[in-house]
């Protein structure tokens, strides 16, 4: 890159960050626990997930299910989300104060609020509903017990995600309302990574070193970094432990310092929702997705990246060394309790140093973040707007042609799967091979990522091209989808008495494009089912008041492409 342009995107970086918006005074005296066991924590706000910024606390529920789950403050149930995914069976209460408090991964709602869930589910024939409640509805008081925790949606284990939402559903940390645990645990500083930030900063390999200290004191071996780059960024791996649970936190506050001055801050109060996906930015996502989630915290904001968690930043938090000076760093990583360990090293230009290798840059076309970007060619065509990068891509693509019956279009690798984007980004693809017309509707673009995994991303075939939007590079072709779902019985067998069991078992799977619907029926008669996408099931909890005798069970699934199946099994009850 030139240094005209160099200057120029520093330039529009500069202009379009965000300043933090003013944080109000929050009340701490109004929530009480939401659960009554001594609040532990499996995962707190605001730490790296994979794709977004976690957007509240999860409280450890003792590896159990079934505890109950109270209303922190006096309020109405403003909204019930049910989903095989996700937060599962969630619920929204909105309070008196104005703000809204979320509990995720429920088993099972209060039995009012499961009366109200039950009657929308039957009238719309679905399990996953979204219902939204009025004011008066279903009013709730402080410490009624609003449902039981559990384990439902994306959940990995047993817990209660928690949130606090303010009035425009933007998530804030709840420990400013007043969820002050235990916490005597400093965060540990285990590595740190140098980039070089000068105009071939895209040409030299980022330099990796561990720390060495304990007890919130850390430094460098030999105390200093000699660079060959006169502009240098730093990101550091840290995370935090706090009390009564081995699980590893996320920090809550970080900031540097050059020569006694800070020229850098992120601060994790509030993450709204359009700004999660900002996580691609803010940490080294390679290194995060490579190594088990760990966490580089860069200590710079990339110049499409324009989270509004950033404050005193002084050049993006790029340290300038030009003047071939010693230059004295001080970063500080902070919990939310104030616990904060400390790194300091010197850093200072030295032109025969090799810390940043050289690697070589090969690419095909070259896209910014602050303006609109797009690739075409005979058999391709994609365009990346204005803020979907975070960084200068250098763009590299290949073509492989389709070598087997399956796939009706050549692969196309845009780039690597690391490079990630904030957002979707139409895609067409032209076809090589006709596809014959009864079959035209089971097209779909298919991604195919690093490790080898398909994913289907959809399309419209419009002529000889199938369009859709997807938000990863990697490798991407057409194949067609003519398979339809299936289920399979888990613990029922022909003609079982299930009394005894309360309870129907099945596994549902796709081979593509991804089930898109599911319906159950007893004895013709529409039931609710629920689903769990982590584990494929469906599970159906029988009414005792379901007549003796022999009954049909039904299972309807239809995928994304609209291959549909039905699956039937007698039991006995």
């Amino acid at each position: 890159m030139n240094a005209i342009v160099f200057l120029v995107l520093a330039m529009f970086s500069a202009q379009d960050k965000k300043s933090p918006e003013q944080m109000p005074v929050f009340p701490t005296a109004d929530f009480r626990s939401p659960l009554d066991i001594p609040l532990t924590l499996a995962g707190n706000f605001g730490e790296p997930r994979r794709l977004h910024f976690h957007t509240g606390l999860d409280f450890r529920t003792n590896q159990m299910e079934g505890l109950n789950v109270y209303a922190v403050a006096d309020g109405y149930v403003s909204r019930i989300n049910v989903s095989g995914a996700g937060y599962g069976n969630a619920l929204y209460i909105t309070h008196t104060n104005g703000y809204t408090t979320v509990y995720g991964h429920l088993k099972e709602f209060s039995p009012k609020i499961k009366e109200r869930l039950r009657a929308e589910q039957y009238k719309q024939e679905s399990f996953a509903v979204d219902i939204i409640l009025k004011k008066g509805e279903l009013p709730v008081t402080q410490s009624e017990v609003v449902a039981k925790s559990g384990n439902t949606g994306g959940s990995g284990g047993p817990h209660l995600h928690f949130e606090v939402r303010d009035s425009l559903e933007r998530p804030i940390n709840p420990m400013l309302f007043g969820y002050n645990l235990l916490d005597r645990i400093k965060p540990t500083i285990s590595y740190l990574k140098f980039y070089a930030q000068d105009e071939d900063r895209f040409k030299k390999e980022g330099y990796r070193v561990k720390a060495v200290g304990a007890n919130g004191l850390y430094q460098l071996p030999g105390g200093t970094i000699r660079a060959n780059a006169k502009r240098v960024s730093v990101s550091v791996n840290s995370w935090d432990g706090i009390n009564g649970t081995a699980n590893s936190m996320g920090i809550y506050c970080m900031k540097m310092y050059r020569d006694g001055e800070q020229i850098y801050q992120f601060k994790m109060d509030r993450v709204a929702f359009p700004d999660k996906r900002y996580v691609l930015s803010h940490v080294d996502y390679p290194i995060f997705m490579a190594e088990g989630s760990k966490s580089f915290h860069k200590c710079f904001v990339d110049p499409g990246n324009a989270c509004p968690i950033y404050d005193h930043v002084e050049d993006r938090g790029i340290i300038d060394i030009s003047d071939e000076k010693p230059h004295f760093i001080t970063i500080e990583s902070s919990d939310f309790a104030g616990n904060t360990s400390t790194v300091q090293f010197t850093l200072i230009y030295a032109e025969a140093s090799v810390i940043f290798k050289p690697k070589v840059l090969s690419y095909t076309d070259v896209f910014y973040p602050f303006k609109d970007n797009n690739f075409k060619n005979d058999e391709v065509k994609f365009d990346f707007k204005k803020g979907l990068l975070f960084d200068t891509l250098y763009f590299n693509y290949r073509k492989q042609p389709s070598i087997d019956n399956t796939t009706f279009a050549s692969t196309h690798m845009l780039d690597k799967g690391s490079n990630l984007l904030m957002d979707f980004f139409p895609l067409s693809i032209q076809l090589t091979k006709e596809i014959p017309d009864n079959l035209k509707d089971k097209a779909l673009i298919v991604y195919k990522d690093a490790a080898g995994g398909s994913a289907a991303k959809g399309g419209k075939l419009k002529g000889n091209t199938i369009e859709t939007k997807a938000r990863e590079l990697g490798s991407y072709t057409v194949k067609i989808d003519t398979t339809p779902p299936r289920a399979v019985a888990v613990n029922v067998t022909p003609l079982k008495n299930m009394k005894p069991f309360g309870r129907l078992v099945f596994k549902i799977y796709d081979n593509l494009s991804g089930i898109n619907d599911f319906d159950t029926y007893i004895d013709d008669q529409w039931v609710v089912t629920e689903h769990d996408a982590k584990t494929a099931s469906l599970t159906h909890h029988l009414d005792a008041a379901l007549a003796p005798g022999v009954h049909t069970f039904k299972i309807v699934l239809v995928d994304e492409r609209k291959n549909r199946s039905e699956y039937k099994i007698d039991f006995r009850y």
